[in-house]
C-alpha cells in the first residue's frame, strides 16, 4: 500500500480508503466488520464515515468493528456533520450548537475518545464561518478531534475558511472531499487548483460512479437488481445514458490491460494531480478484496490520453454534486 501526505496535517494516509456508507445497508454487521479487518490487513489506515450514514448505524458498526478488533490505534478514524439528525430546527446545518452536539454523539457511537479527522459534511451558508470554526477550534482544544477538513465544499468558501483561521488563529482545514470519477471532472476546474496552491488534501468519493464505470449497466433505465441505483434517488439521478456509454467504452480499454473497470477507476483517479487518496465503498468482503489491487494499476499517458477522449479534462457528462445546492450546473 503506497501513503500520501493529508495535505498540510503531516499525516501518512493510504492511498485507498475505506469508506463505510454501506455499512448497516446493504451491508450486515458481521461482513462490515470483517471488512474493517480485512482492510487494516491490507495496509488501509484510513477509514471514513459520517453521523448521516444509515443514520447512525454505519458510526455503530465502525466502533463495534474497532472494539471487536482492537486496532483503533492502528487506524485514522473520520466522521462528518451537517445533515439533519432530529426533528428540530437546530439538529442540521454548522452552528455551534449543531456541531458540539453532533461530535458528542459519533464519540458516543464510535466508542472513541477521539476523532482523528472531524469534517463539515456541506458548507452552510446560513452560518457565518467563524461561528462553525469556533466550535471546531474548541473540540479540538478539548481532545475530542485532532484535524478539521470539509466536503463537497465550493473553492472559494474554503479559501474563505482559511483566510479567517489565519485571522483568528483557529484549525486550518486539511483535507477536501470531493466527488470525481471519469464522468464528473469538474473539481479540476477550481476546487483541486486550490487544494493545491493552499496544501490541502483531497479524499476523492464515487471513483467507480456508483459502478457505472465497471459497465455493469447496460442501459440507465433499467437498473440491475440491488445496484446503487434502486437504493436512493439521489444515485438514481447520477446514472445517465451518457454515462452508461463512457462506462461501456471504459470497461473495454480495462480488458486490453488485463484489469476489472472497477480497478482501473480506482486507478485513474489516483493518478490524477493532486489527489491523496480515494475512497472505495465495497458493499461486501469479496468487493474489497477485487478493489484492492486498483492501487497498484499503472496508466501510461495512451490510457491517459483515452480516458481525455471520453470525457475532457473539468467537464462531466453525468452530476456527482446533486447533493451541494452551491453547484447549479445539475443537468448534461
Amino acid at each position: 500500500m503506497e501513503y500520501r501526505r493529508l495535505g498540510r496535517s503531516g499525516l501518512n494516509v493510504s492511498s485507498l480508503v475505506l469508506g463505510t456508507m454501506n455499512f448497516g445497508n446493504p451491508t450486515a454487521r458481521d461482513e462490515a466488520c470483517r471488512m474493517v479487518d480485512s482492510a487494516i490487513d491490507a495496509g488501509i489506515n484510513l477509514i471514513d464515515c459520517a453521523d448521516i450514514y444509515n443514520k447512525g448505524e454505519a458510526e455503530r458498526i465502525l466502533g463495534e468493528a474497532l472494539k471487536r478488533n482492537g486496532r483503533r490505534r492502528h487506524i485514522l478514524l473520520t466522521s462528518k456533520c451537517y445533515n439533519l439528525m432530529g426533528p428540530g430546527p437546530n439538529d442540521q446545518g454548522n452552528s455551534r450548537h449543531h456541531i458540539m452536539e453532533a461530535c458528542e454523539r459519533s464519540l458516543k457511537q464510535l466508542q472513541t475518545d477521539m476523532i482523528d479527522i472531524y469534517f463539515l459534511h456541506r458548507t452552510d451558508f446560513t452560518v457565518p464561518q467563524e461561528e462553525s470554526l469556533a466550535a471546531l477550534d474548541q473540540l479540538r482544544r478539548d481532545g475530542k478531534i485532532r484535524y478539521i477538513a470539509c466536503s463537497t465544499h465550493p473553492a472559494w468558501r474554503t479559501v474563505e475558511a482559511m483566510h479567517l483561521a489565519d485571522r483568528y488563529g483557529f484549525p486550518k482545514i486539511v483535507c477536501e472531499q470531493p466527488p470525481y470519477n471519469l464522468l464528473d471532472r469538474r473539481v479540476e476546474n477550481e476546487i483541486l487548483p486550490m487544494c493545491q496552491a493552499y496544501d490541502i488534501g483531497v479524499l476523492a468519493w464515487a471513483p467507480l460512479a456508483h459502478g457505472v464505470l465497471t459497465g455493469k449497466y447496460t442501459q440507465a433505465q433499467d437498473l440491475p437488481e440491488g445496484s446503487r441505483g434502486t437504493l436512493r434517488n439521489v444515485f438514481r439521478e447520477r446514472i445517465t445514458e451518457e454515462g452508461v456509454a463512457v462506462g461501456r467504452r471504459f470497461a473495454e480499454r480495462a480488458d486490453t490491460k488485463g484489469c476489472t473497470a472497477a480497478q482501473l477507476a480506482v486507478a485513474w483517479v489516483l493518478h490524477q494531480p493532486g489527489i491523496t487518496s480515494t475512497i472505495i465503498g465495497p458493499r461486501s468482503l469479496e468487493q474489497l478484496e477485487n478493489l484492492l489491487p486498483g492501487a497498484d494499476v499503472q496508466l501510461d499517458a495512451a490510457d491517459l490520453d483515452f480516458c481525455d477522449d471520453l470525457v475532457p479534462p473539468g467537464r462531466y457528462v453525468t452530476s456527482f454534486f446533486n447533493t451541494a445546492a452551491w453547484m447549479k450546473s445539475k443537468g448534461i
